[in-house]
């Protein structure tokens, strides 16, 4: 459970550095961007690298940077970072980026219940985006800041675990905090590894995720997993 008991992330900071390419940035590439990555580790110069997945299961792209490697951060860690793009390969693989950024983000692998569905809290977020990057889903919005602990994470329905449509919930409960605890909505992210979904063996094809929107109620996204 060490995963599921989660203050709220604090911002991580790069130190600013310039990758040069032919002496500055292409002036198509100067837009800052923030997307959810994995940390790969280092290169051989000791500058930290990581793996933009794509959307759906287009290819993943390394990303280099000439930054260290990150302080608080795991190999295999998904962060948010942002960055620009400062030269992209011809055959797509991978992009050098100057690194300006980085904050952590919740993250976890696919959980199966073990008590009935009603016994789990579910409190309400308010979605901005979902979507899916091979193996990860991964979630945009806006929850009930408290500065305190709280349970994150998505679950899916051990009834439906052998089905060709596996469904999911979002498990979002604080623990008791008392409500004067809840000062106002903050923005989160969320990426969770939903592999185990993706194995040849796995029957599944599409997981639909069940969500407590808070401004349009209960939602379902549905997503193919293969």
């Amino acid at each position: 459970m060490k995963h599921s008991i989660i203050l709220i992330a604090a911002l991580l900071a790069f130190a600013a550095c310039s990758r040069d390419h032919d002496g500055k940035l292409d002036s198509s590439f100067e837009t800052e961007l923030a997307d959810i990555v994995t940390y790969t580790g280092v290169d051989q110069d000791n500058h930290a690298t990581f793996r933009l997945d794509q959307r759906d299961d287009l290819p993943p792209i390394t990303l280099f940077t000439t930054v260290a490697a990150p302080s608080k951060v795991q190999l295999n860690d998904r962060v948010l970072l942002y960055y620009a793009i400062s030269h992209k390969a011809p055959d797509g693989t991978y992009w050098n980026v100057d690194a300006t950024g980085l904050s952590r983000i919740y993250s976890d692998s696919l959980r199966i219940n073990s008590n009935p569905l009603d016994s789990y809290q579910m409190r309400p977020i308010i979605t901005r985006s979902v979507w899916r990057t091979g193996e990860y889903i991964n979630l945009h919005g806006q929850l009930e800041y408290t500065g305190k602990s709280r349970l994150l994470y998505m679950m899916i329905d051990r009834d439906t675990k052998y089905n060709d449509t596996v469904d999911a919930y979002l498990v979002h409960d604080l623990m008791s905090t008392p409500s004067d605890s809840i000062f106002y909505w903050r923005d989160f992210y969320l990426s969770v590894n939903v592999g185990a979904l993706k194995s040849p063996n796995a029957p599944c094809h599409v997981l639909r995720l069940n969500l407590n929107d808070a401004k349009t109620g209960k939602t379902q996204h549905n997503f193919k997993i293969k």
